[in-house]
């Protein structure tokens, strides 16, 4: 195993393809703000929803799981997002961008699985308490 630095890998990027890469770098970036102020809403939302709405303690441990799952998914996204960025920016190291990008992307979508299981059990909890 070597120890040294990640070796240069260009991709041969088209302005075209620059443009594309930017408008996709952008649109990470707003998707990720938005899932970590929904995760923050839902961080919030389970204590409160416990101690001064009544709910019972499943139900707002639940919703507190579910927010730090979604905070989780946009940090995944700053970071597929960030990728995007410098994958346009810096052409010398795209290929290693672009390979860090689609890590990336694998993590959140397999995160987006465990949300999906768990917003699953949460209807089914509450549809029988």
């Amino acid at each position: 195993m070597s120890t040294g630095t990640a070796s240069k890998e260009t991709l041969p990027l088209m302005p075209e393809q620059k443009q594309v890469i930017g408008d996709t770098a952008l649109s990470a970036q707003v998707v990720a703000g938005l899932l970590l102020l929904l995760g923050v809403i839902q961080l919030v939302g389970g204590p409160v929803s416990w101690i001064w709405l009544g709910s019972g303690f499943f139900n707002a441990l639940l919703m507190l799981v579910q927010g730090a799952l979604t905070a989780f998914l946009g940090m995944v996204m700053m970071a597929v997002a960030s990728d995007f960025k410098f994958l346009g920016m810096f052409p010398k190291y795209s290929g290693n961008h672009l390979r860090n990008a689609a890590k990336n992307l694998t993590v959140f979508y397999q995160a987006q699985i465990g949300l999906a299981v768990l917003i699953a059990l949460v209807v089914v909890v509450r549809m029988f308490v």
